[in-house]
């Protein structure tokens, strides 16, 4: 079950790296997409006398260099999805797409006592070492019990007759003792009592281990939780304001083309650094999962 979990968790993560670079990919085809357009429109007001060339210019430079980073980012995805397909047993060759956004609702997770509690009860290592601290226990009682002294009393009758007129009775009881091998039975209850002590400790560390990890990925979660709503709502989508204002200006001829290009280029690489602490709210999410071996792993 262990190896199951583990598994899952290494799949599900590269599936969400994978899609975070498909998901820039797309962001960068889209503004490919934009700029083209507007480089479509600068093309025919340069020709018509109502700009000059030099917008035409600037802007194409912006389309190579959209160009060149689409380019960067189909191959960092090729790479991530032969990964993926590696990991998950898949030739090299064989078709596979992704889909998915990394965005998603909140997961709301139980306390952190709660998702503690789950990870001892179900966590396979502590299971097993539970099991081998109780046959400790066993083993050790069994010693002990070897090492007793043991009787067992034993009660008769007998008639003897040596003629009609003299008869004699006879009650007998004896005890029988079993005597222990005392050198062997206390080396073997001494043996038993270190190996019991040293299957707990075995077990107290190993449930002290999975606090641990329960309550860093539990931590970790609310962290990048609240790191991507300060970028999304403080960052993003405060730079998408600024660029329709800059847009607007620059179409009414407040502003100049390299004005516009600025922004619109700041505003890409905010909304595209957005990709990553989604990621890493996914990321969280799976190690909270794989901490507390929830059912939803896998």
């Amino acid at each position: 079950e262990q190896s199951k979990a583990e598994i899952a968790a290494k799949v599900r993560k590269k599936f969400g790296e994978a899609l975070a670079k498909a998901l820039k990919l797309e962001l960068t085809e889209e503004m490919l997409a934009s700029i083209l357009e507007s480089y479509r429109l600068i093309q025919t007001r340069v020709k018509e006398g109502k700009t000059a060339p030099l917008d035409e210019n600037m802007l194409l430079v912006e389309v190579n260099r959209l160009r060149s980073k689409r380019e960067t980012d189909e191959t960092k995805l090729r790479i991530a999805l032969l990964d993926l397909r590696n990991l998950i047993g898949m030739a090299p060759e064989a078709p596979l797409k992704i889909k998915g956004d990394l965005k998603g609702l909140p997961k709301i997770f139980p306390t952190l006592g709660e998702l503690t509690n789950r990870a001892l009860r179900t966590n396979p290592d502590l299971l097993l070492l539970r099991a081998m601290e109780n046959l400790a226990d066993a083993k050790l009682k069994k010693a002990e019990t070897d090492g007793r002294l043991d009787a067992n009393a034993t009660l008769g009758y007998h008639r003897l007759g040596i003629n009609e007129a003299v008869q004699f009775n006879y009650l007998v009881f004896g005890m029988k003792f079993i005597l222990p091998q005392r050198n062997r039975n206390q080396d073997a209850i001494e043996a038993s009592v270190l190996n019991k002590a040293a299957k707990e400790k075995r077990r107290a560390f190993g449930e002290l281990t999975v606090r641990q990890q329960v309550a860093k990925a539990y931590s970790s979660y609310n962290s990048a939780m609240r790191a991507r709503e300060i970028i999304r709502v403080g960052v993003v989508d405060r730079a998408k304001e600024n660029l329709d204002v800059v847009r607007q200006t620059y179409e009414f001829g407040g502003n100049s083309l390299l004005e516009f290009l600025d922004e619109q280029r700041r505003y890409i690489d905010l909304k595209e650094s957005l990709i990553k602490p989604n990621l890493e709210v996914y990321l969280s999410k799976i190690e909270v999962y794989r901490a507390t071996y929830a059912p939803e792993l896998i």
